[in-house]
């Protein structure tokens, strides 16, 4: 199976990451896209806990049967992608894998942890993106800070995340402003 893995911080989903899922998937005829909400973050920053983050997932994602969310990166201690890649590899031999990642992920993947090992054993899928590259087709800029702003104002969500995450946030009362990043 062709498997693309999309990674990130999901901190929290938005439309921007369900197009890059439908656009991974469209533009390389993978098998399937596995989400994997990160444990931790490459760079330190500060995340909302784990299981937020994975239940906001399974509601951006669940309209779309050739996606999978997955728990694998709670089991990357390192946090590397090169690891990730290799523990999923010895799990999978038989999958042939890509990069879901914005167009500046494979000018940066030299910079990874092992990057340039790396770049030979995964395929990256370019995802253009609005504030790098102006193609037409590049995704709108969204992104889960800007999600976040809008909570602390108390301001409307619901044009730039599914409304099944909209409906959880608003339920659960995450992200309020009250509460700490």
């Amino acid at each position: 199976m062709r498997i693309a893995l999309f990674g990130g911080s999901f901190d929290p989903p938005h439309m921007g990451h369900v197009l890059a899922a439908c656009y991974a998937k469209l533009m390389t005829n993978v098998d399937a896209v596995w989400v994997l909400p990160v444990a931790k973050h490459a760079y330190q920053k500060n995340l909302s806990p784990w299981d937020v983050r994975w239940q906001l997932c399974q509601a951006a994602f669940a309209d779309l049967p050739f996606v999978t969310v997955r728990d694998d990166e709670l089991h990357n201690s390192s946090g590397y992608t090169f690891d990730l890649l290799t523990q999923l590899t010895q799990a999978h031999p038989q999958h042939h894998w890509y990069l879901v990642g914005g167009s500046d992920t494979a000018i940066d993947l030299p910079n990874w942890y092992r990057g340039s090992e790396l770049a030979t054993r995964i395929k990256v899928i370019p995802v253009p993106r609005r504030g790098f590259d102006e193609q037409v087709c590049a995704l709108p800029a969204i992104s889960s800070s800007l999600i976040r702003e809008r909570l602390a104002k108390r301001e409307t969500i619901t044009d730039i995340v599914p409304a099944a995450v909209a409906d959880l946030i608003s339920r659960c009362g995450w992200y309020l402003p009250n509460q700490s990043d």
